[in-house]
């Protein structure tokens, strides 16, 4: 196979024709690139006046919070001051000073004291960079006319914001100029962050066809900090920072037809090694798909076979196949063969313990609901209330195992367990054993799963916390409890008893707090009491992996 293929290839490949391609393509695209720098260098020096305005805004406003008298200034006393700045910078609409909370202390136009100005998405964003920003407002609040808005934050000597200083430039302006400067042919537009057109060179009546523009999501993947070329359909585009990352320029040219003179030499320059790389192309696809892809798609075939269980059976396509993929065919049938045997035997002994242990657990269940009816039976038998109390909850205790294992019998799951639904019924059963009202108790339980082995231990700990408090309930009628059950996304569990309610409530028997102690150390948790609250009761049990650890 290796042979025939290189002698097909070595046929195939002419150097020649490869690097006449290599010529051919790389002139093609330095034509493109100098076509690209050339836009791009047109689309910079286009935008000088835009860019001089947008620079002299910036400094103005620098200069002007940075004056200490403008932290000086009260309501309505800078409103000459700044109507000389305004005289000054002919472009300039409005200038205003905001506090932090948007209430104008001044501005040119004049606005009646208390106006506040409203939150709009420049200001925000103004203040979340606490820097200047330019952005399009629709509907200036002094102007009420479409404007490029500017805001500089105010800072007193230790840095603080004070507010902020605002100048204003109406779109008809920037249209102005960008009509201006744009020739012939060419449109030039100026852009917000959102890819929204702030001001256009081109008339809305009347005239041309003008070239089109960029769509959004493509100048919001082009807002860099240098000019960037987009081919557009019928046009050309160079989107170039005016002042990033706020407004950008885009200008945009309608695309010139080429000439027979230059697509004549390409074609020349690029048609004898295209055909050269074609023949090559084919030949070397023909051996691939003879000697490669056809025998690889049956052995795919047959490999796909093997994953529905279906027999393997050998295809008639790869008798012409080379030999070493008949022999991986052949190999492959036999592992086939083999896997199919093993994992039967395994899914079989799988069957087989699953159903052993569950059986186990059955078993292990109903061995316990036995030592638990005769602890009942003691208990109702018993001489004192002390010893029929001692023998009720150790019929608990055994109720509670049993009540695990039945979980882990009646699921079929022998990893986890859910915790919640084990907590709650176990509840439910002390309820009843107790003779409890089961409206005196509220749940408060979200889905949580334990592992099987750790089921047992922290049952018990759950177990014993709610036994001392249902033994309360009896003495403290007006009582009642709210149990908490969580478990965060790391697996930590944990768990809350919370009494409320009037009424004289006792505390729980030492034997209680010992167990509850106890298995909160197996399971590395950790167990809290208020003294003034006797039942209240919290436990936080971390996840078996932070336990090894």
């Amino acid at each position: 196979m290796r042979g025939r293929m290189a002698l097909l290839l070595a046929i195939a490949m002419l150097p020649a024709g490869a690097i006449a391609m290599q010529v051919g393509l790389n002139a093609v695209e330095t034509q493109r690139a100098v076509y690209r720098e050339a836009l791009s260098r047109q689309a910079i020096q286009s935008i000088a006046d835009e860019r001089a305005v947008v620079d002299e805004m910036r400094e103005m406003l620098r200069v002007l919070s940075a004056t200490p008298a403008l932290q000086q200034i009260e309501r309505g006393d800078c409103r000459e001051w700044l109507g000389s700045v305004v005289e000054r910078y002919s472009y300039l609409t409005a200038l205003a000073v905001t506090t932090p909370s948007n209430s104008v202390l001044c501005s040119v136009p004049a606005v009646a004291p208390g106006f506040s100005a409203p939150d709009t998405a420049v200001r925000r964003r103004a203040r979340e960079r606490n820097a200047f920003t330019l952005g399009l407002i629709e509907r200036g609040a002094l102007t009420q006319r479409r404007v490029l808005a500017a805001m500089e934050p105010i800072r007193d000597t230790r840095g603080q914001r004070l507010g902020f200083i605002g100048a204003s430039i109406e779109v008809d302006y920037l249209h102005g100029l960008l009509a201006q400067e744009s020739g012939p042919g060419v449109r030039t537009a100026i852009v917000d962050f959102d890819g929204r057109v702030i001001a256009d060179s081109v008339d809305d009546e009347g005239g041309d066809e003008p070239p089109p523009l960029p769509s959004t999501e493509q100048m919001q993947r082009h807002f860099t900090d240098s000019a960037t070329f987009v081919s557009l359909k019928g046009a050309s585009a160079v989107i170039a920072p005016l002042h990033a990352p706020d407004i950008y320029v885009v200008m945009s040219w309608a695309a010139e037809p080429p000439t027979w003179q230059s697509w004549g030499g390409l074609a020349i320059s690029i048609a004898a090694p295209l055909l050269i790389w074609m023949f090559a192309i084919g030949a070397g696809w023909l051996a691939i798909e003879v000697f490669v892809t056809r025998p690889l798609s049956e052995l795919e075939g047959a490999a796909r076979s093997f994953a529905r269980g279906e027999e393997v059976i050998d295809s008639p396509a790869l008798a012409n196949a080379p030999v070493e993929v008949r022999a991986l065919r052949r190999t492959m049938a036999a592992m086939a063969k083999t896997l199919r045997g093993r994992e039967l035997r395994l899914v079989e002994a799988l069957a087989e313990e699953r159903a052993l242990l569950r059986e186990v657990h059955h078993r292990v269940k109903n061995n316990l609901q036995m030592v638990a009816s005769l602890l009942n039976i003691q208990a109702r038998g018993a001489r004192d209330d002390s010893e029929a109390w001692g023998l009720a909850r150790a019929h608990d205790r055994v109720q509670l195992l049993a009540l695990v294992h039945q979980r882990v019998y009646s699921s079929g799951e022998v990893r986890d367990l859910r915790l919640d639904e084990l907590t709650a019924e176990m509840t439910r059963q002390m309820l009843n054993s107790r003779s409890l009202q089961a409206a005196r108790v509220t749940f408060d339980f979200e889905p949580a799963r334990v592992q099987a082995d750790r089921a047992v231990p922290l049952t018990f700990l759950i177990g014993e916390g709610v036994s001392a408090a249902l033994d309360a309930l009896r003495e403290a009628e007006q009582t009642t409890l709210t149990l908490h059950l969580r478990q965060d996304e790391n697996g930590e569990v944990r768990f809350a008893v919370e009494a409320a309610g009037a009424g004289h409530i006792r505390q729980a028997p030492p034997i209680n707090a010992r167990l509850v102690e106890a298995f909160a150390r197996q399971l590395g948790g950790a167990v809290g009491r208020s003294p003034a609250r006797p039942l209240d009761l919290w436990v936080r049990v971390p996840p078996q992996a932070a336990v090894a650890a």
